[in-house]
C-alpha cells in the first residue's frame, strides 16, 4: 500500500486526483493507495441530495469563504476544513475480501484503535456509519466504490473549528452533535502524528505494510512528489 501525506488542498482538486487513482487501481497500474489531507472549508453534498440541511444561501456562505460541493459518496451533507484529518483509500475489495459493509466497519475500527491511542473510547451507532463518542460524532464516513474499487472515506476532527457545522445539519442528523479530539483532550494533537498513527491503524488492521510519500500537490495544480522509502510508519 502506497500512502501520500499532504497539506491542504481544494475539494475538487482531491476528488480529481481520486478519480485518476481509482481508474489507475481499476486496470493494476497502481497499488492500493492512501490519501491524507486537509481541505480548505468546504461543505460537500452526497447522493442523498438534502439541500435543505445547508441552513443558510449558498452565495451567503462562498461570500464568507465555504466551498459548496456537490459529489458522488454515499450520505448527507459533511463540512471539511483545516484542523480536520480527512483520509481516501483508494483499495480493491476483493483483494482484502470485504463487502462494502465490512469495509465500513473496517474503517470505523481503524479510527476506534486511533481513539484509544489517546484513552477514549470509539464507539458505532447502529444505522449510523462513523465513529461516535456517545452521541458525540467525532468522524464521519461516506464511501464510494467504482467497479470494485473505494474512494471517498472518513474525515476526524482533529482540532477544526466547530462552528462551522452549525450552518448545516451534519450528515442529517439534527438531534446529535459533533466534537473534535482538542475537545475531549482539551489539547490539540498534532496534526503529523494523528497521520502516522492512522497509517500504523491501517497497517495493523489490513495486515500491509505502507510506502509513505510527502505530496506536494497544491491547489492552483502544482504538484511535487518527494521521493518515497518502502517503511512501516513508527509512532511516536
Amino acid at each position: 500500500m502506497r500512502a501520500y501525506v499532504c497539506q491542504e488542498l481544494d475539494y475538487e482538486i482531491a476528488l480529481r486526483w481520486q478519480k485518476d487513482l481509482v481508474a489507475k487501481r481499476k486496470s493494476g497500474e497502481i497499488e492500493d493507495t492512501l490519501i491524507l489531507l486537509e481541505h480548505p472549508p468546504t461543505y460537500t453534498m452526497g447522493s442523498d441530495q438534502k439541500w435543505e440541511h445547508l441552513l443558510y444561501p449558498q452565495d451567503f456562505l462562498r461570500s464568507q469563504g465555504f466551498s459548496i460541493c456537490k459529489c458522488d459518496r454515499g450520505g448527507d451533507i459533511t463540512y471539511h476544513g483545516p484542523g480536520q484529518l480527512v483520509v481516501y483509500p483508494i483499495t480493491r475489495l476483493r483483494d482484502s475480501g470485504l463487502t462494502p459493509i465490512g469495509y465500513v466497519r473496517l474503517l470505523e475500527q481503524i479510527i476506534c484503535d486511533v481513539l484509544a491511542m489517546y484513552n477514549l473510547e470509539g464507539q458505532r451507532k447502529k444505522g449510523y456509519p462513523g465513529v461516535w463518542l456517545e452521541d458525540r460524532k467525532i468522524c464521519a464516513i461516506g464511501i464510494g466504490i467504482s467497479r470494485g474499487v473505494t474512494f471517498h472515506g472518513l474525515a476526524l476532527n482533529v482540532n477544526p473549528d466547530l462552528t462551522h457545522f452549525q450552518n448545516i445539519v451534519p450528515c442529517g442528523l439534527a438531534k446529535f452533535g459533533v466534537t473534535s479530539l482538542a475537545r475531549e483532550l482539551e489539547f490539540s494533537p498534532e496534526m503529523s502524528i494523528v497521520k502516522q498513527q492512522i497509517i500504523a491503524s491501517f497497517e495493523r488492521n489490513l495486515n500491509v505494510k505502507c510506502s509513505v510519500s510527502i505530496d506536494q500537490r497544491m491547489s492552483g495544480g502544482v504538484h511535487h512528489e518527494n521521493g518515497s522509502e518502502e517503511k512501516s510508519v513508527a509512532l511516536s
